[in-house]
C-alpha cells in the first residue's frame, strides 16, 4: 500500500498529488466539523472556547516548529546528496586526466574503458535504481577493478610513482563519495516519522472543529484553510524525502556531463585516424 503511494507521489507531477492531497484535506476537515458539531452540544462547546483556543494555538505552534525542523532537514539531504553527486563525478574526470599522465599507454587505456564503463553504469543502471527509490551497486565492481589496475601498476619513473600516490588517494576519495551517494538514495524520513506527522496533524485540525463560531460556513472555510496550509507543507516534505525520486530531486547531469568529457578524447582520437 504505501509503496503503491510513493509510486503516485513521485511518478505523478507535484502539482497533481498536491492538489488530490488538498482536496482529501478539505473533505476530510468538513467530515471532522460535521462530527465535531453533531457529537459535542453547542453550548458545551461555547463554554468551553477559551480552553479549546489555548489548545489549538499551543498545538499549532508545536507543530509548525515540528514540520519546520523536519522540511529543513529533508531540504539539507537534498543539498547534500548533490554535492556528493556532484564531487563524485568531479573525482572521475580528475582520475581520467590524471591517468592521462602515465607513461605506461596499455594501463592508460585500461583505466580510460575502466573509468568511462563506471560512468556510464552509474547512468544507465544505478541512476533508475535510485529514481525507483532503490540503492543498486552495480558500478562497484567498477570501483575495484580500477582499483586493481593501478594496484598492478609498476611505475618506471619519479613522475609515474607521484601521479599513482594521487589517483590512489583520488580513487579513495571516489570510494567514500560513491558510499556517500548509496547512502543518501537509502535514507529517508522514517515511518514512525511519517506517522506523528500524520497524527498530529490530525489532532491539530481536529481541535479547530470544536472552537464555537457563529458561522458554520465560515468555520469550515478556516478550518479547510488550516488543512490545506498543513497539507501543502506535508507533501513538500514528501517531494523532499527521496532525493533521487520525483521532480525535486538531484539530476544525473554531473555524470552525463562527466561521460561527455570521457567521450570528447575518444572521439577526437578516432577522427584523427
Amino acid at each position: 500500500m504505501f509503496d503503491r503511494l510513493d509510486d503516485f507521489i513521485y511518478n505523478s507531477p507535484p502539482w497533481l498529488s498536491s492538489s488530490i492531497f488538498v482536496l482529501a484535506g478539505i473533505i476530510g476537515s468538513g467530515v471532522m466539523l460535521f462530527a465535531a458539531t453533531w457529537l459535542v452540544r453547542h453550548d458545551a462547546r461555547h463554554s468551553h472556547n477559551e480552553f479549546t483556543m489555548f489548545t489549538v494555538t499551543n498545538g499549532a505552534v508545536f507543530y509548525a516548529v515540528l514540520l519546520a525542523f523536519i522540511a529543513i532537514a529533508a531540504w539539507e539531504g537534498l543539498e547534500k546528496a548533490a554535492a556528493s553527486v556532484e564531487n563524485e563525478a568531479s573525482l572521475v574526470q580528475s582520475l581520467y586526466l590524471d591517468a592521462q599522465s602515465l607513461h605506461d599507454k596499455t594501463v592508460v587505456n585500461t583505466l580510460e574503458a575502466e573509468l568511462h564503463h563506471y560512468v556510464a553504469t552509474v547512468i544507465h543502471r544505478e541512476w533508475p535504481e535510485q529514481q525507483a527509490g532503490h540503492a543498486s551497486e552495480a558500478a562497484r565492481p567498477d570501483l575495484h577493478k580500477i582499483r586493481s589496475t593501478l594496484a598492478g601498476f609498476e611505475p618506471k619513473t619519479t613522475g609515474d610513482a607521484v601521479v599513482m600516490q594521487e589517483m590512489l588517494r583520488g580513487l579513495n576519495e571516489l570510494f567514500t563519495a560513491y558510499h556517500a551517494r548509496r547512502d543518501a538514495a537509502e535514507g529517508h524520513i522514517p515511518s514512525s516519522i511519517w506517522g506523528a506527522i500524520c497524527s498530529l496533524g490530525l489532532l491539530t485540525v481536529g481541535f479547530t472543529t470544536f472552537l464555537r463560531m457563529r458561522s458554520l460556513g465560515m468555520h469550515f472555510f478556516l478550518v479547510a484553510g488550516f488543512a490545506t496550509t498543513i497539507v501543502i507543507v506535508v507533501s513538500l516534505i514528501a517531494q523532499l524525502d527521496y532525493p533521487f525520486r520525483g521532480e525535486i530531486s538531484v539530476s544525473s547531469e554531473p555524470f552525463e556531463h562527466a561521460l561527455s568529457e570521457l567521450d570528447e578524447p575518444a572521439a577526437a582520437e578516432a577522427s584523427s585516424r
